[in-house]
């Protein structure tokens, strides 16, 4: 206790004597905007202008602007309806399925080395007619994974048998050859039996199936017809809308999202339930918890701007729904959902056709109430297909897609950053004559980005003049704007040479003194020798010490820390005048300052802080 006392004692004795001079004002947070010139007396959260840039609040800093980074997988997949992902010869990276309408083709993409930038293509069938959905699933259950599709022309739903793991070998098996025009398939456990299933959806059958892996191992397959007044059945999907620890079965079409309870958990007996029932040109349907309330809820897409919609599970029963309207004004043709941003929320994923765009909305509360929309690509012609998985391994989602027109099967990585950007201040107004002492600023410069600084000062707020050179480290102000300018004006440059690091500013400060005529070099108004000492005092880790002459001397100045210790010296011949020397990196503490010149002696002290 009395050790602590002493302590606090003796800081109030070193402190109480040193009086703060400077004028200092400083920036940490941008959150509030940009927009304003100014002139202000504080910067607050407020700037005039910044260009890809974004301001984060959670800590306040500035960086560059996070924008997805595109990744073609193939340029030329002819009529790319369809995308899905799986880790297909089990290498513990994840690959790319895609099916091609008019190559015919169920093709998958081997993620060579895991970072989704080397592809190889392996054709699974080349000869799959109208080729229009794929998707992948353990059908036999020998513990790899095996691929599913739809085609249009031969009216068929396929899986194909991963031979040896490595998914260099296939058998086909046809699950159901008379479904016509086949346009979705999708697999699940529906009869709880331990296996996977099959689901297809047919837009000119009025029968909706679901198929029996009798056995398990994908050779026997029997057909349920759940529903046969189903006509125009363009997505399937399933899940426990119930929560009775079942699979049910949900579809889009007729204008309809639909869901059908599985009533005995073996899938023979059902009954259907309308989610959304005025959904023109529903396209697809997906399930998630979109609001965290612990249901099922329903996610779908419509082409003809019927948009995204989610439907909420009211009481998780699935008997009770209410409508969410997320973007009426969006051609869809696919939908799903994922937490894209890693906020914990579902946030959701939209292709559209008409529009040409691959978009995703972010969940803003988890709610369900509150979404921003974030366009990935706004020139994916034809946009089919959405899915979202981690393609890189970088722990973070990414957006995977599939254009008809372009013909193209690609990824994003959502982590990328622009390689450069900038923020202008606005205008301060110091409300005095200043002599500008130093600009300092706190980053975090991971290897290869950059933070720098240009400043300017000006008499007039309506005309600040030109930049400075661009300061690549805090620095004295001296020579760099003239003093007794009292509006002042920083630009931050940050910029990246690696698209997946992005520099970090996080503070900002100028430190000014009163004008009082004692700058360097003034000879005529020095009369006699004097030590000014440190300006700022306390002085952010870099300080001018000015002394004066009052002819030509042989001055000599010593700088100690508190041990005593001689950390800098200086000596040499200067004209008469005001001069100043300039201290760069100093640690937090205090430290004196000892002039000798002729039989003149001073000494000052000044205090450094971070």
């Amino acid at each position: 206790m009395y050790s602590r006392i002493l302590v606090i004692v003796v800081i109030m004795t070193i402190l109480v004597p040193f009086e703060v001079f400077a004028g200092t004002a400083t920036q940490t947070d941008w959150s509030g905007g940009d927009g304003v010139w100014g002139p202000v007396f504080d910067w607050a959260d407020e700037f005039y202008m910044g260009t890809d840039i974004e301001c984060y609040t959670d800590p306040l800093n500035i960086a560059l602007l996070n924008t997805p980074l595109e990744h073609t997988v193939d340029g030329d997949f002819d009529g790319a309806n369809s995308v899905y992902f799986a880790d297909i010869n089990g290498d513990g990276y994840m690959d790319i399925l895609g099916a091609g309408y008019y190559a015919d083709d169920i093709t998958w993409w081997e993620n060579i080395d895991g970072s989704g930038t080397s592809w190889t293509e392996h054709i699974v069938d080349a000869d799959f007619n109208g080729a229009y959905s794929v998707h992948s699933a353990d059908i036999d259950g020998d513990g790899d994974m095996d691929i599913l599709g739809a085609s249009w022309w031969d009216d068929e739903i396929t899986w194909w048998e991963n031979m040896d793991g490595s998914g260099t070998s296939w058998t086909d098996h046809i699950v159901a050859g008379s479904y016509p025009h086949a346009m979705l398939v999708f697999s699940a456990d529906i009869d709880s039996d331990g296996d996977m299933d099959v689901l297809g959806a047919a837009s000119t059958s009025s029968d909706f199936i679901w198929f029996e892996n009798v056995g398990g191992s994908g050779t026997s397959w029997v057909e349920h017809i759940f529903d046969t007044n189903f006509n125009g059945a363009r997505s399937v999907y399933s899940e426990d809308i119930d929560d009775d620890g079942d699979m049910d079965i949900l579809g889009a079409g007729q204008g309809d999202i639909i869901w059908w309870e599985n009533l005995n958990s073996i899938g023979t007996n059902w009954t259907k339930h309308i989610a959304g029932g005025d959904f023109p040109g529903a396209l697809s349907v997906y399930s998630t918890d979109v609001n965290g309330d612990g249901y099922m809820d329903i996610v779908g897409a419509a082409a003809d701007f019927g948009g995204i919609r989610w439907w909420e599970n009211v009481d998780g029963s699935g008997t009770s729904w209410s409508e969410h309207i997320i973007d009426v004004d969006f051609d869809g043709r696919s939908a799903y959902s994922a937490d894209v941003d890693g906020d914990g929320y579902m946030d959701i994923l939209g292709a559209a056709y008409g529009d040409n765009e691959i978009t995703w909305w972010e969940n803003v509360d988890g709610s369900g109430t509150s979404w921003i929309d974030h366009v990935v690509d706004g020139d994916f012609d034809g946009a089919y297909s959405v899915f979202s998985t981690d393609i890189n391994g970088d722990s973070c989602l990414d957006i995977l897609g599939a254009a008809h027109e372009a013909d193209d099967i690609t990824w994003w990585d959502l982590n990328a950053f622009l390689p450069d950007g900038s923020l202008e201040s606005s205008v301060l107004d110091v409300q005095e004559s200043p002599d500008w002492q130093i600009i300092d600023w706190a980053c975090t410069e991971p290897s290869g980005t950059s933070v720098a600084l240009q400043v300017r000062a000006s008499d007039n707020s309506s005309s600040m003049g030109a930049w400075s050179d661009t300061l690549t480290a805090p620095c004295t102000l001296e020579g760099i704007v003239a003093d007794q300018d009292q509006y002042f004006q920083y630009r931050a440059i940050l910029n990246t040479t690696d698209s997946y690091s992005t520099p970090v500013l996080h503070d900002v400060t100028v430190v000014w003194q009163p004008f009082t005529g004692t700058q360097e070099g003034s000879a005529g108004e020095v009369t006699s020798y004097a030590l000014y000492g440190a300006q700022p005092n306390p002085a952010l880790g870099h300080a001018a010490l000015l002394f004066a002459l009052p002819v030509n001397s042989l001055a000599e100045l010593t700088i100690y820390d508190l041990t005593g210790r001689v950390i800098h010296s200086f000596s040499r011949d200067y004209e008469a005048g005001v001069h100043e020397v300039i201290l760069d990196a100093l640690v937090s503490g205090m430290y004196m300052v000892r002039m000798t010149s002729g039989e003149f002696t001073a000494i000052q002290h000044f205090v450094v802080i971070d």
